[in-house]
């Protein structure tokens, strides 16, 4: 009664050995590309900022992060922060908040910080139009660290 079954089962295995890559081999090449999205993308679409108004490397006190502010070339008041630090500062999942100056910092991101995006060396985050009037604050914060990395000296956009 053995010898029955562990022939069946030496067959259902060689099937098996056989079978499993040729599946596993066309499950892969039947599967759909990943689709390409922008980095980092504007709520405005793809802007063009190329009027810089000045540029900062006193903001962060730690690190030498150089701040540059852009205005939309056409004649809008949509201004953009281009940010760009040395390659020895490495965080991971760097996210930048925009930080109202009456807001204070306690160890974790406040309610009324706003998002402008993830810090990618070069890359303009859009500022939103009511911010830009307003002083405030850069916030580095690491998102895999779960940490603020650091923040900037208040300023203010125009």
């Amino acid at each position: 009664m053995i010898l029955p079954l562990r022939r069946r089962h030496r067959r259902m295995f060689a099937v098996i050995g056989v079978l499993l890559p040729v599946v596993l081999v066309a499950g892969v090449a039947a599967r759909k590309p990943i689709p390409a999205t922008p980095l980092a993308g504007s709520p405005f679409g793809q802007e063009t900022f190329s009027v810089k108004q000045g540029e900062r490397l006193d903001l962060f006190t730690n690190t030498t992060v150089r701040v540059q502010f852009l205005w939309e070339a056409s004649n809008t008041n949509r201004a953009a922060i281009q940010m760009s630090a040395p390659k020895n500062f490495v965080k991971a999942d760097l996210l930048v908040y925009w930080l109202p100056a009456e807001s204070t910092l306690n160890g974790t991101v406040p309610d009324d910080a706003v998002l402008l995006g993830v810090f990618i060396s070069g890359q303009p985050l859009p500022v939103p139009l009511p911010l830009t009037k307003k002083p405030g604050s850069l916030l580095l914060y690491s998102l895999a660290d779960h940490e603020i990395v650091q923040a900037s000296k208040i300023f203010t956009l125009q």
